[in-house]
């Protein structure tokens, strides 16, 4: 007998006890345990949480409904879709987080930083962004994005100074503080009080 999975045995193995005493209860019990058994493909249809990287589009968007992500753009590409949606869960975990903003942006521009004012001499509660556009590039579209999350997953104290993109050349190790001293990559800021959220 297989100790996992949808069988009948398995599913009576959990049948309360109490309840299996009772004849009727146990003839019920069985019946929906058979048909259930015949059914293993339908049951892993459901599970939604495990096939992220195979739903559709459509769904992803009514998952995200469902599931209160509140920062959801239907404008997303389906890969920043699927990745917005599997890191949900975390970000509501740790709202108004530096991880929380690191984590949310990331889905946009991977490897983002949050750099906290005590470590650049800024203003209490004031930080600053660090996005890699290596490989995804810079583009009005994309910027909106991040700072429609940087607003919504920071703490509501936290004012973001600007947002600093790098670019790196092949090869370089993506440490953004030794390319900045070595003067290996491209970095620009922008800031942000010309968007309206200075």
């Amino acid at each position: 007998m297989n100790n996992y999975g949808i069988t009948s045995e398995n599913l009576l193995r959990v049948f309360p006890e109490i309840l299996a005493k009772d004849e009727n209860m146990l003839a019920l019990a069985s019946s929906i345990s058979d048909e259930l058994a015949l059914r293993p493909d339908e049951i892993a249809s459901l599970m939604l949480y495990s096939r992220i990287d195979e739903l559709s589009e459509k769904l992803l968007d009514i998952l995200a409904y469902d599931f209160k992500v509140d920062w959801w753009d239907y404008n997303y590409s389906l890969e920043e879709k699927r990745k917005t949606l599997k890191d949900s869960w975390n970000v509501h975990r740790t709202l108004g987080t530096k991880g929380a903003v690191e984590k949310a942006i990331s889905a946009i521009y991977p490897d983002t930083k949050v750099e906290e004012w005590f470590t650049y001499g800024g203003d209490p509660y004031h930080f600053k962004l660090l996005l890699d556009a290596t490989y995804e590039g810079v583009n009005p579209t994309k910027h909106k994005r991040v700072l429609d999350r940087v607003e919504y997953y920071k703490n509501l104290r936290s004012h973001l100074d600007n947002i600093e993109y790098v670019a790196f050349p092949a090869g370089y190790c993506r440490n953004y503080k030794a390319a900045a001293v070595a003067g290996m990559g491209m970095a620009f800021t922008v800031e942000v009080a010309m968007y309206g959220l200075g």
